[in-house]
């Protein structure tokens, strides 16, 4: 009889909500504090700090940051959540008979070979600009971290995507690994250093002191006032900027020409990023997949970080089905179908705007799949996942060992090959350029791995 698809997974359909509730709700530590600015702002623009924060002032310390190090380097985390599978994703060939045994109708046939690794790769990861994240792989902007998890791993989705989030493997409360590499190295100033292209801020971002955003479409940010437009909106912004030019005298007209001021500070500010009769300025000059959510972030992520506002960090979720505990060759295709039609289109993006050697991209997913397929046509919950880092300064190639199919571990699992921790502090010392000690717990003893040139 078939599994049910939510057997031993009630938590993966809990965990975007909960895993966000953790940090914004009454449950959550005293981390951040949201400031909700978007009640006049046509589009959601969130911010996350300890103090209030004028809007003028963030716009300044964005462009003062971008000034000051124009050539700053940016990371982009993409989030592929409920679990990629790694076997499928880049099949074995070299011991594709004992793949092909675990998988059974459900295994791929003739995968394309991944160069000269021994390894093949889903044919969904074929699609897109430049054939995809295999054609990335093949031009050198690729490197996959095959069997990455960590010791004894938890296969809860909750717990697995805490432990990733923050860097510890620990159910405690904590901020995110690059909300404190921020609050070490970041701005206490410009929230657009740490953005998440959603309505809500990623739990990776999450910060103890410094600002950081949420953005749901930077061409949407413009001041406005519901239900005005046309010639009264001309009207009302000329009085508006009467009113924050104006001279005054007294508590109450000095508290309306501040807001006055401040308001058409935000509307300047926000302007050369607005869309207006059509014309976009942040519109990309590549096409993107039309389909989904995760292209348009991406495309925002790109033409933010063109842009003179000190972006560091971002984080994104992918859409799509990765905790395939049934008809995984349907919902797997399609969800990494739109995976590398997206970053294929993001890579090129950034090519395009001159700003691609600024740029490195991880893409990761909480853990991976058993190796055996179920009834189903599915996979069930497994460690030893997939991972990879994407850009023209990424390290290229097959950067960690394949797990062994022939010797798994106590529980018919594929065996850890890297501890996620070693990526992080990788990616710490490697791209960021500061000390992995001050983020991860003895960093130290996960050695490094090679992830950028």
């Amino acid at each position: 009889m078939p599994r049910s698809i939510h057997k031993g997974c009630d938590d993966f359909r809990q965990t975007s909500a909960g895993a966000r509730e953790r940090w914004l709700g009454a449950g959550g530590p005293p981390l951040t504090r949201r400031q909700a600015l978007a009640g006049a702002l046509g589009g959601t623009l969130a911010i996350w700090a300890e103090q209030a924060m004028p809007f003028a002032r963030i716009f300044e310390a964005a462009e003062a940051q971008a000034a000051s190090a124009p050539g700053a380097r940016v990371l982009v985390s993409v989030f592929l959540p409920g679990g990629c599978d790694l076997l499928d994703a880049l099949p074995p060939i070299g011991a594709y008979g004992r793949y092909a045994d675990l998988r059974g109708a459900m295994k791929l046939e003739a995968p394309p070979a991944l160069g000269a690794t021994g390894l093949g790769i889903h044919p969904s990861l074929t699609a897109g600009t430049g054939g995809g994240v295999k054609g990335l792989f093949e031009a050198g902007k690729v490197g996959f971290l095959p069997g990455i998890d960590y010791a004894n791993p938890d296969l809860s989705h909750f717990h697995s995507r805490h432990f990733w989030e923050t860097g510890l493997v620990t159910e405690r409360a904590a901020p995110g690994w690059l909300g404190r590499w921020l609050d070490h190295h970041g701005s206490r100033d410009n929230p657009l250093q740490g953005l998440t292209l959603a309505s809500t801020l990623s739990p990776v971002l999450a910060t103890a002191s410094a600002p950081v955003a949420a953005l749901d479409s930077p061409s949407d940010v413009a001041l406005d006032v519901w239900g005005i437009g046309g010639r009264q909106d001309r009207q009302m912004l000329d009085a508006w900027e009467r009113m924050s030019a104006a001279r005054v005298r007294g508590d109450g007209p000095r508290a309306v020409h501040t807001a006055a001021r401040l308001a058409k500070s935000v509307g300047d500010r926000l302007a050369p990023y607005a869309e207006h009769a059509g014309h976009d300025p942040l519109a990309p000059p590549v096409p993107y997949p039309q389909d989904g959510d995760l292209g348009k972030r991406l495309s925002r992520v790109a033409a933010l970080v063109a842009q003179p506002l000190g972006v560091r960090l971002a984080a994104i979720d992918a859409d799509g089905q990765f905790d395939t505990h049934d008809n995984q060759p349907r919902d797997l295709a399609d969800a990494l179908s739109s995976v590398s039609q997206s970053l294929a289109a993001f890579q090129a993006d950034l090519e395009a705007r001159g700003v691609a050697d600024r740029v490195l991209t991880l893409v990761w997913s909480e853990f991976g799949r058993r190796p055996q397929g179920n009834e189903s046509s599915g996979t069930d919950h497994g460690a030893g996942g997939i991972a990879w880092v994407q850009g023209t300064r990424a390290a290229s190639g097959i950067l960690t060992d394949y797990p062994s199919l022939t010797d798994l571990d106590r529980d018919d699992n594929l065996k850890v090959t890297v501890d996620f921790r070693k990526l992080y502090a990788s990616l710490i010392e490697g791209w960021l350029g500061t000390d992995a000690a001050e983020l991860i717990p003895n960093a130290g003893a996960y050695g490094r791995l090679a992830l950028t040139r």
